[in-house]
């Protein structure tokens, strides 16, 4: 009885040594005094949390990745300079990875610097940003090699069944090529796949294959489950109709390199 006591004094004790301005190295000299003490395992549990809570993550490996996803937050903000510039700053002082390549290739990709973007993403196909380097060199040549575009594409959505993002660009590919049976399969299978994302831009394509298609019905329907007003359905409809003067390609295989 008397031990037990004894500990759950010892434990309560911990935070409010802390708190009252003990330094870091004392504070943590408590806490692993104390963790030899314990008897049980609610009470290690307890002070293995104050330890992580106590010492932050201050590793060269946690400065990357903060510094990584501040440069994500770059690109969804569209600031390509800046990201680029920023990964340029952290290859300088850790080193450059396929990852913070992978972020350059994006960058440059978007500021249309499109060779400099192929090169690295073709640097990237044989790592475990495959899906990603296919994709974005899909994303490169739709406009100038649909053939190319598509395949790149279809070798990224093998890589990654369930990227949304993947889905919905190479439907919207084939959709590009009058291949509107396969089109209807990939966006639809995004669309489900954003469901709960926030993001529409699947279910706009699928309404604008639909329209390409005639099949008013299934546009009505997705209309009001998207909740469109009557000028984004007038804007789905123009986009539906420059699609429907394309003529159809008829795709094949294209060079891995692409």
């Amino acid at each position: 009885m008397i031990a037990a006591t004894t500990t759950t004094t010892a434990t309560t004790a911990v935070p409010r040594i802390i708190a009252a301005g003990a330094g870091r190295g004392a504070g943590l000299l408590i806490v692993v005094l104390l963790l030899g003490a314990c008897t049980t395992s609610a009470s290690r549990q307890q002070l293995d949390r104050m330890v992580a809570d106590e010492l932050p993550d201050d590793s060269p490996a946690a400065q990357r990745k903060v510094h990584t996803d501040l440069i994500r937050g770059m690109l969804r903000q569209k600031q390509y300079y800046a990201a680029v510039a920023h990964i340029e700053a952290q290859a300088r002082a850790s080193g450059t990875s396929e990852e913070l390549r992978l972020l350059e290739a994006e960058a440059r990709r978007r500021l249309g610097q499109h060779a400099a973007a192929q090169s690295i993403y073709r640097d990237l196909l044989r790592t475990r940003y495959a899906a990603e380097a296919y994709h974005g060199l899909g994303l490169i040549n739709v406009e100038s090699n649909l053939r190319t575009a598509v395949w790149q594409m279809q070798q990224a959505v093998q890589r990654k069944p369930t990227d949304t993002d993947m889905r919905n660009d190479l439907g919207y590919a084939l959709m590009l090529a009058g291949q509107h049976g396969a089109a209807l399969t990939q966006l639809a299978t995004a669309v489900e796949l954003e469901a709960g994302s926030g993001s529409a831009k699947a279910r706009h394509n699928l309404i604008v294959l639909m329209i390409v298609t005639g099949d008013e019905g299934a546009v009505r329907k997705l209309a009001s489950e998207a909740a469109l007003s009557d000028t984004e359905l007038a804007g789905l409809r123009r986009r539906a109709q420059d699609l429907r003067s394309r003529p159809a390609i008829p795709l094949a295989p294209a060079p891995a390199e692409g």
